[in-house]
């Protein structure tokens, strides 16, 4: 093979794998972030509401994050098997996200375990996020690291003492106006690549 043929055959290939990339997020991922906007966000709210009420037992906060987890886990199965064929890039933003809830999950174990106030690690969850924000932005587009970079602050403005009786409205605020925001961009860029009638690689 000549070395022209060859940097040809290579600019093809990224050609390739960028729209598949592209497609994957497209096809699975809008309409499951926007739900996940009202779920989760809603979540930290709600979490926030009860904190204020005075609620310290662990069991209630349990039960509801349960559902809502079951929920969130219940929306991306049912959208994601419409999809067709997952992608490189598919399971590596199911990874991410898997394990940044199973992360959050393990916080609050320790968070027990230490004899913390419940949800006293509020602005790690917010780190958390940064860094899943992080992994979205070497995966899928730089654009992501914008939302990491917001989460990472707000995780320090969580932890300052005027904000403590709020970090979880402000996660919650953040999170769904962010992952809001996200999903609808996903889904906008999906419509327009349904009405150019572009071909679909997955």
């Amino acid at each position: 093979m000549e070395r022209n043929e060859a940097h040809e055959a290579l600019a093809l290939l990224r050609k390739v794998l960028d729209r598949a990339r592209d497609d994957s997020a497209l096809q699975n991922w809008g309409v499951i972030w926007m739900l996940h906007a009202f779920t989760n966000g809603g979540g930290f709210i709600a979490t926030n509401v009860m904190l204020a009420r005075g609620i310290e037992d662990w069991r209630p906060f349990c039960v509801m994050w349960t559902c809502i987890v079951g929920l969130d886990l219940g929306l991306v199965f049912a959208l994601r098997r419409r999809a067709g064929t997952r992608s490189f890039v598919d399971r590596a933003i199911w990874a991410t996200w898997s394990t940044f809830i199973a992360a959050v999950i393990l916080l609050a174990i320790l968070n027990q375990m230490l004899g913390l106030a419940v949800g006293f690690l509020a602005p790690v969850v917010a780190v958390m996020a940064a860094m899943g924000f992080c992994t979205m932005g070497a995966v899928i587009s730089r654009v992501w690291y914008f939302p990491a970079a917001v989460f990472a602050a707000a995780s320090i403005v969580m932890a300052l003492p005027a904000a403590r009786h709020c970090q979880f409205l402000i996660l919650g605020v953040l999170w769904g106006s962010c992952q809001f925001a996200a999903g609808v961009a996903l889904e906008r860029a999906k419509r327009r690549a349904l009405a150019a009638n572009q071909p679909r690689l997955v």
